[in-house]
Order: structure tokens, then C-alpha cells, then sequence
């Protein structure tokens, strides 16, 4: 064979193993996805089934692989997901040697695992341990990052919360004004994560008896919080108030709304209190917060009463669009 051939054999077979490593890269990335978006829909027995898979393929990657990361940190998330707060320790255990070698103990990377080592740790009230991984996730995004960077605000937030649940409150304090200010200089007033810091700090003022404190930044965060949530797909359906029809909605499905994790390791309950459109059909439509909770729990309210279904409202025997008022209660298992 002459060297024209052979060298043109090379580079094809070269190409060969670059495309079929492409598309391996690409299909490992869709079953990382598709997991994912299993969670989100709490398809937990796909979500796992999926993650199992994909966790017995990474331990043929090199040690260094990144990837080999991957499977154990969403399998983590998936059984906190699941409320199972006992199988994440020993993945997280797992993951950390393997992200050090992959990303280098100085990374970004390496920092959001070490976060959220300290986030399982502060859902379990091992608050020693959550300190030390929040301390040292807080650290790397100093050196790498600078003071005044989002991500150092999150662990600075978080390392407030811990702090408040120690009944540490003036410390808490110092440390949510700091988060906050960070926050609205870096990602601005309206953005989610200075809205939930200003709750954080209205609640820790009412437990500081400091009520006109407290609400001043309970209704800056109600202000940032409706401007963000006005529905622009708001449709006059018609609908009348409870008192003008003879039979009210009722409730047939209710999908339960999820705890965010930022309220739950604050220990953060109530209710909220919604007003909707129940339309002929038994849908929810024009659902507005009547009364605020924060912490992400508006939100996860209103996306549950979405799913919500409905028997009509009738008035005449016919059916009809009927406003009504729902409350959710949040409470801390």
C-alpha cells in the first residue's frame, strides 16, 4: 500500500473515532437531560433507572472524567427529591474525590458540589458539617470569583440561614445584609435571589421584634415578586363570585405543590392564600397571590393549582366560570 492510501486510511479511521466519540458524547448528555426532566415531571422510578445506567458507564471513563461526577450528584438530587435524605451522604461521598480529580479542588465546579454537600448536610441539622462544606464552597468562590460575584453571595446566604437556625441572630443578620447587598448590586433589585435574601432578612427581623423593619423589606419583595409574576396571558373568562352560582367548584385532582429547598432549610411554613378563575371546564385560570409566603412557596403554589382539576361551577344548570379562593399550606415534615 502506498503512503498516499495509508495516510488517507489514517485521518478516516481518525475521523471514524471522532464522530462516533461526538455522538457518544451527545447521547450521554440526552440520558443526563432526559433524567433530569424525569425528576422535574417526578418520574422517579425512570429518572433512576436512567441515572443507574448512565452511572455504570462512567466507571469505564478515564478517573479524571468529569462525567464519572455527573450520574452520582442527580442521583443525589433525585432521593432528596424523593424525600429520602439517608443514600445522598454516601453519593456525595463518592463524587467528592472524583470532582477533585476531574475539576481541580480550585474550580467552580468543584465549589457548587462542595454547596451542595453543605445544603444536604443543613437538610439533615447537622449543622457543624453544613458549615464546614458552605465555609470552604464560600472560600474557592472568593479566590476565583471576587467579593461581589453572585455565587459568592449564595454561599453567603446560605451560611445566614444556618447561622438563624442556630439562633445566631445578630450574626444571621450580618450575614443576609451582606448576601443582599451583593445581590442587588450584581444581579439587581427584581432578580429571584435578591427577593428571596429580602424575605430571609423580613423574617429574621420579626424574630429580632423589629416589625417596621420587617416590613418594609416584606413589601419590597411583594412589589419585585407581583411585578414578576403578572400573568400576561390574563383572559376575562367572565367569571362570577361564589355567591351567583348554585353548585361552587369542586376540587376533583389536586397535584400537592413541592417545598423549595431554600424554605425548607429555613424552616420557613404558612399558607398562601390564592384567587382564581375556575373556568367552565374545570381549569385555573387568572390565579393571582392574595397573600404572599416567599421563598419560592408563591410560586410552587400557584404552578400546583395549574394542575389542578375542577368539577364547574353551575348556575341555571349550566356551567360557568366561578372565582374562588384557595389556600396552601406549607409545612416542614
Amino acid at each position: 500500500m502506498g503512503r498516499k492510501p495509508f495516510t488517507a486510511l489514517v485521518a478516516a479511521l481518525l475521523a471514524f473515532s471522532t464522530d462516533l466519540g461526538r455522538a457518544q458524547d451527545r447521547a450521554w448528555d440526552e440520558s443526563i437531560d432526559s433524567a433530569r426532566r424525569a425528576v422535574a415531571s417526578k418520574q422517579f422510578d425512570q429518572a433512576e433507572r436512567i441515572l443507574r445506567r448512565a452511572r455504570s458507564q462512567s466507571r469505564g471513563f478515564e478517573p479524571n472524567d468529569p462525567r464519572r461526577v455527573v450520574p452520582l450528584m442527580e442521583l443525589a438530587k433525585l432521593h432528596l427529591n424523593r424525600g429520602d435524605y439517608a443514600l445522598p451522604e454516601q453519593l456525595y461521598r463518592e463524587a467528592d474525590p472524583i470532582a477533585r480529580d476531574a475539576w481541580g479542588s480550585e474550580s467552580p465546579e468543584y465549589a457548587s458540589l462542595v454547596n451542595d454537600i453543605g445544603r444536604y448536610y443543613h437538610l439533615r441539622i447537622r449543622f457543624d458539617e453544613a458549615e464546614r462544606f458552605y465555609k470552604l464552597a464560600f472560600g474557592i468562590r472568593v479566590r476565583l470569583l471576587g467579593r461581589e460575584h453572585p455565587d459568592v453571595a449564595a454561599s453567603v446566604n446560605n451560611l445566614a440561614i444556618l447561622y438563624e437556625n442556630q439562633v445566631l441572630y445578630p450574626k444571621a443578620e450580618t450575614y443576609y445584609r451582606t448576601a443582599l447587598a451583593i445581590r442587588e448590586k450584581s444581579l439587581g433589585a427584581e432578580h429571584p435571589d435578591t427577593i428571596l435574601t429580602l424575605e430571609h432578612v423580613a423574617r429574621l427581623l420579626h424574630k429580632l421584634s423589629r416589625p417596621d423593619e420587617a416590613a418594609g423589606f416584606e413589601q419590597r419583595a411583594r412589589d419585585y415578586r407581583t411585578a414578576r409574576s403578572e400573568s400576561l396571558d390574563t383572559v376575562d373568562i367572565g367569571a362570577v363570585g361564589s355567591s351567583q352560582v348554585d353548585q361552587t367548584p369542586m376540587l376533583l385532582e389536586r397535584t400537592e405543590p413541592d417545598y423549595t429547598d431554600e424554605a425548607r432549610i429555613a424552616n420557613h411554613e404558612g399558607s398562601v392564600l390564592l384567587q382564581a378563575d375556575v373556568d367552565s371546564e374545570g381549569n385555573a385560570r387568572n390565579i393571582v397571590i392574595i397573600r404572599h409566603l416567599g421563598l419560592g412557596l408563591d410560586e410552587q403554589a400557584i404552578q400546583a393549582v395549574r394542575q389542578w382539576r375542577f368539577r364547574p361551577a353551575r348556575r341555571n344548570g349550566q356551567r360557568v366560570a366561578c372565582r374562588v379562593r384557595l389556600e396552601i399550606a406549607f409545612r416542614v415534615i
